[in-house]
């Protein structure tokens, strides 16, 4: 039977969300299937452990009413802090390798790919090392669900995923034709968002939720 949730963000904390079903709290960890990241869609489809914790743990974790409202600042003050570092930066390398441009600027577009891999990966790990701080995963119960979001969340998560994933693949090819080094941090910070957008696919909202197994069972579940 499919229930309606409710799927909040947490506090500081990307990798996990808070979902909320009838008087019961759950963490689920949107990063639990690495792969997931290349292909997120996948995630509506198959079945996923889920953290459950009481309620005032679950209270504790959200987002505060005020840092939601402020949450597009940083990436604003992130993206200004960006243009004046980078023309910084490619003030430097043109003086000195203004020879070498096209095979600096691919050299370049590699060390971006490298360091927003790189810095998800980082983002993965202290993630789950955050919230073990407040929550023991290894020891606290856990259920199997299927979670899926309603039809507005399917376009929120739609929209999200092909916009980073257009808008870095032209700053990206855009940055490989002028070879100004402010594009390539700014597709190195675009990619890295578009590595994000997994953590998105089950957009802040009502959800979807089917119960599958209980406790018991769970191993079997994550086995096949």
């Amino acid at each position: 039977m499919t229930i309606i949730g409710k799927v909040e963000h947490m506090f500081k904390n990307v990798r996990y969300k808070l979902l909320q079903v009838d008087d019961t709290y759950y963490l689920v960890d949107m990063d639990r299937l690495v792969w997931s990241i290349a292909f997120p869609f996948i995630y509506w489809f198959i079945p996923h452990p889920v953290y459950q914790i009481d309620e005032a743990t679950y209270e504790s974790l959200k987002i505060p009413d005020e840092q939601k409202r402020g949450r597009l600042w940083k990436i604003f003050t992130a993206t200004g802090i960006s243009v004046p570092l980078g023309r910084f930066l490619a003030y430097i390398t043109y003086q000195y390798i203004d020879g070498m441009q096209y095979v600096f600027t691919m050299i370049m577009f590699v060390v971006f790919i490298v360091i927003s891999i790189c810095v998800r990966i980082f983002v993965h790990r202290a993630s789950k090392r955050k919230i073990n701080t407040t929550v023991r995963l290894d020891t606290t119960p856990k259920r199997v669900i299927k979670i899926k979001p309603t039809m507005v969340g399917f376009f929120k998560a739609f929209y999200l995923y092909f916009l980073f994933l257009g808008v870095s693949i032209f700053i990206g090819v855009i940055y490989v034709v002028i070879k100004d080094l402010l594009l390539g941090i700014g597709f190195a910070w675009l990619l890295f968002l578009f590595l994000l957008t997994n953590t998105a696919i089950i957009p802040e909202g009502s959800v979807k939720v089917k119960y599958l197994k209980d406790n018991n069972q769970m191993e079997d579940i994550i086995s096949n």
